[in-house]
């Protein structure tokens, strides 16, 4: 268990009391699917506590419990088609083999295709006895307005920034308080990113430093970012571009940068007028948005980079 998901774990302590349908949501990174998978082993629990010691649970943690099923979009897909969905009704109106009660946990429910959602509706309207649905979701709103107001919200928090710092630090994670800047204190997703995320992104600041001074042009920058991975350039240029907006618009960034990256940022903020801030934040945001399309990296960092050149 995540230590910042204690307090939610202990206020669902009653399975018995459980309703059918619950929304687990809130940002990427924080461990919204660890806790309902946990939850959806302890509702098949023979102790219902998810022991970890009793068979069920053993089973479960391997995946092989009969009683669990686990929908999620597939390596590559963008939907959970309308089979899936078909699927859990027929699961679900089966009698459960072991435990007292039948789960099931869609881990990415906020991409349920139309058809899919209408399915599902369709079981939430009328759940089958000894039933539990448990849906995670970075995005609720993308759900059907009826989907949501069938399930019981959950919204699990995110780590404190001592939380957050303590649980990479035990795992060896170094410039734990960089990363958590970058991710907005979403401890695992944290966890997940390269180690050299930290250096990567001083050294874009470095870039966008250089062009912006004139002492680099757009295409001297270019020639070093176009070798880096695509979609891990575009976040730190976005997450940056939004520091440098809060600077203008705010005069701080809201969060917690490490003090040199704080220092630079505001006084790239202030060699920026709004405009170039706000349009490098959108072809950014939407150049990532691609990112998985047969781009040039050369024209977009070129493009890129061209926003912040100084102006003569």
């Amino acid at each position: 268990m995540l230590p910042w998901q204690d307090a939610t774990w202990t206020g669902l302590a009653d399975a018995s009391r459980l309703p059918h349908a619950l929304l687990f949501c809130g940002p990427p990174g924080i461990g919204k699917r660890q806790f309902a998978e946990r939850l959806s082993i302890r509702l098949v629990c023979e102790r219902e506590s998810a022991c970890g010691a009793c068979r069920a649970c053993r089973l479960a943690s391997g995946g092989n419990h009969p009683d669990i099923l686990v929908l999620r979009r597939e390596e590559g897909k963008t939907e959970i088609p309308v089979d899936e969905a078909r699927a859990l009704n027929e699961f679900l109106a089966l009698t459960p083999h072991l435990a007292p009660r039948r789960v099931v946990l869609i881990a990415d429910a906020d991409h349920l295709n139309r058809s899919a959602s209408n399915a599902l509706l369709k079981t939430l309207e009328e759940p089958p006895a000894s039933s539990y649905l448990l849906l995670v979701s970075d995005s609720p709103a993308r759900l059907l307005p009826t989907i949501r107001s069938r399930c019981q919200r959950i919204v699990l928090p995110r780590p404190t920034t001592e939380e957050g710092r303590a649980y990479l630090e035990e795992r060896g994670i170094p410039d734990a308080s960089a990363l958590l800047a970058l991710t907005h204190g979403a401890a695992l997703q944290a966890e997940a990113w390269p180690r050299d995320t930290p250096a990567m992104t001083a050294r874009l600041i470095a870039s966008l430093e250089a062009v912006a001074s004139g002492v680099e042009s757009a295409l001297d920058a270019t020639e070093t970012w176009q070798a880096v991975d695509l979609d891990v350039g575009l976040t730190l240029l976005i997450e940056i571009a939004a520091g440098l907006a809060q600077w203008a618009l705010a005069g701080a960034t809201g969060r917690a940068w490490p003090g040199e990256w704080t220092a630079r940022l505001r006084v790239l903020a202030g060699r920026l007028d709004l405009g170039q801030i706000f349009r490098l934040w959108d072809e950014a945001l939407e150049a990532r948005g691609l990112a998985t399309a047969p781009l040039d990296r050369r024209l977009v960092w070129d493009r890129l980079f061209m926003l912040v050149e100084a102006r003569v």
